[in-house]
């Protein structure tokens, strides 16, 4: 099996999960209401199955490998307009988020806007899809090996268990009340080191004087000094989405 093959499948469950996004915004437009669980349950669903799990394999894995290979300019091109469009997704899906909270405090002109944005959605990700499908995945394989094909396949297996195994220990722990590791104090830091950094997909600050003890991660480690596995602990989504919000 290609290292594309597992994604290709992953592309197939997302658009029924993208069609049924489009159906729900026809419905609001229809009706005037939304349900706003299933938004949640769609939200969900693409920031962890197809950010996280799908766009994380393709980033760190595929895209990672295919960098160091003399692509001809035209699949470099559109290998950096696919991470440019994961950008744009994550960017509307954090829209999604917050007009749906205005929608659940009774803002009527929030239904409209979160029409528009899944119907957004609903265009964008057919679209995406068919670009990585059609005009990217396959011609790219004959720029790696057999051998390489078969590393890059094993990395993806890792990559999803150990995605699976962080995602459902955060919630045991939430569940049990208590989190995976004892709060610590601050650690004071100067310079660069103390830069804060916020993920663009959900909102959260990564503070290095804090550390993140959700994932062991002790107070006064540098956003700089995460491990590469590290990611947001409230919506999963990895390094890469992360902007830093103060100068040293």
């Amino acid at each position: 099996m290609m290292p594309i093959g597992p994604l290709m499948v992953e592309h197939r469950l997302i658009e029924r999960m993208i069609a049924l996004v489009d159906r729900e915004a026809k419905r609001i437009r229809a009706t005037g209401k939304v349900d706003t669980d299933f938004v949640l349950s769609a939200i969900d669903f693409i920031r962890l199955y197809a950010d996280r799990c799908h766009h994380g394999k393709e980033e760190d894995i595929l895209f990672r490998a295919l960098k160091e290979k003399p692509l001809p300019a035209n699949l470099r091109a559109v290998l950096e307009e696919l991470e440019a469009e994961h950008a744009q997704g994550r960017r509307t899906v954090a829209r999604m988020a917050l007009v749906r909270e205005r929608v659940l405090m009774g803002d009527k002109a929030a239904v409209r806007d979160l029409a528009a944005l899944m119907e957004d959605v609903a265009r964008f990700y057919p679209l995406h899809i068919a670009k990585e499908d059609q005009a990217f995945f396959l011609p790219c394989m004959e720029f790696l090996s057999a051998e390489e094909q078969a590393r890059l396949l094993e990395e993806g297996f890792a990559f999803d268990q150990r995605l699976l195994h962080t995602h459902f220990q955060a919630l045991a722990d939430v569940r049990e009340g208590k989190p995976p590791a004892p709060a610590a104090q601050a650690v004071p830091l100067e310079g660069a080191d103390a830069r804060t950094y916020g993920c663009m997909v959900c909102g959260y600050t990564y503070d290095p004087r804090l550390g993140d003890p959700t994932q062991r991660i002790p107070p006064g480690t540098p956003f700089s000094h995460l491990p590469e596995s590290w990611i947001c602990p409230h919506c999963h989504a990895n390094l890469k989405v992360f902007l830093a919000l103060q100068r040293p």
